[in-house]
């Protein structure tokens, strides 16, 4: 085979493998923040479908996957973007800040806040904070590495704990004890 049949071959297989990709591209950055330790920064970069600013949804893309986005009142009208815009998402997930038994008979499940003041003081640009709550089921706590492991709405979870009082409350819990996280969330949209 040729030079040149071999490079048309591998870069028709690397556009191939990259449209059938089931998921986003998301790349990460790791910051310390004072209080929480080192957090994980994702970061996504899409191009904007379509905007429903009664809703407050926004329909992003990248490559052939699509999806909403709910964006919170925090980040305005949603005037000033359009079909068409490149928009580069930031969220941090991370900061676990208290762990409770649930009530007998819940169900996996989250629930978002309102943005609020929170731990991530330090980050890089202007993020917004919000708390949410996931009712999960609890799989187990590693002492040793910090890492507490669960199963909520969305799956296996895992999560690094720095408080020591939260550390203690997970060694008391065990595996199938369904339980209330309370995480906050930084993320950050921006134009480019």
């Amino acid at each position: 085979m040729s030079k040149k049949m071999g490079w048309i071959l591998a870069l028709s297989l690397s556009l191939a493998v990259a449209g059938c990709a089931s998921a986003p591209t998301v790349t990460t950055q790791t910051v310390v923040v004072a209080g929480v330790g080192p957090v994980e920064i994702e970061r996504l970069d899409v191009e904007i479908v379509d905007v429903k600013p009664a809703e407050r949804l926004v329909v992003v893309r990248q490559g052939r996957r699509m999806w909403d986005v709910a964006v919170p009142e925090v980040f305005g009208t949603l005037q000033n973007i359009s079909p068409g815009d490149r928009v580069s998402i930031r969220r941090v997930e991370g900061a676990l800040l208290e762990v409770k038994r649930a009530r007998k008979g819940a169900r996996p499940g989250i629930v978002y806040t309102e943005a609020v003041s929170g731990p991530f003081q330090n980050l890089p640009d202007k993020f917004v904070v919000r708390t949410l709550e996931v009712t999960a089921q609890f799989q187990a706590f590693d002492p040793a590495s910090s890492v507490v492991a669960y199963e909520g709405p969305l799956g296996p979870r895992s999560l690094a704990v720095v408080d020591p009082v939260i550390k203690q409350d997970l060694r008391r819990l065990r595996r199938g004890d369904m339980i209330r996280l309370t995480l906050a969330e930084a993320f950050h949209f921006e134009k480019y």
